[in-house]
């Protein structure tokens, strides 16, 4: 599994990205990869949005990490950061803040980086909610 040695995590601060992350941390420690922690702000922006990289280091700390924010078109930039990384997984929650577009036809950036990525995707699901 040599080309495991970049694994890019997507993040967009909700409470399945999280539970992503865990599983993300895992699979990077267990094959010795490096880990880069990605947000993407939709829009077109400039530079650092606002400390985000910041609050990524502080959301999701991980020793030898690497982090960083883009803007523009969510699967875009995960799949071109990816590649740009020569990354050989991405890991995503199933759902997070985006799942009220995908009510409405639009899917999920999960569904989207799925279909579109060249190289393997682990869409990490929702915490399972029995026994809450």
């Amino acid at each position: 599994m040599s080309e495991y040695r970049n694994i890019v995590f997507c993040s967009d601060f909700s409470k399945n990205a999280n539970h992503a992350y865990t599983e993300a941390v895992k699979v990077a420690s267990a094959l010795g990869a490096t880990l880069f922690v990605l947000h993407v702000v939709p829009g077109a922006g400039g530079g650092e949005p606002g400390g985000a990289v910041e609050k990524l280091r502080e959301a999701y700390p991980a020793e030898g990490a690497e982090y960083a924010v883009l803007n523009g078109n969510e699967t875009v930039q995960i799949l071109s950061f990816a590649e740009e990384k020569d990354a050989g997984l991405i890991v995503i929650g199933a759902r997070g803040i985006g799942a009220l577009a995908g009510l409405f036809g639009g899917g999920s950036i999960a569904d989207k980086v799925l279909k579109n990525a060249k190289i393997p995707v682990l869409v990490v699901p929702a915490e399972s909610a029995a026994g809450d």
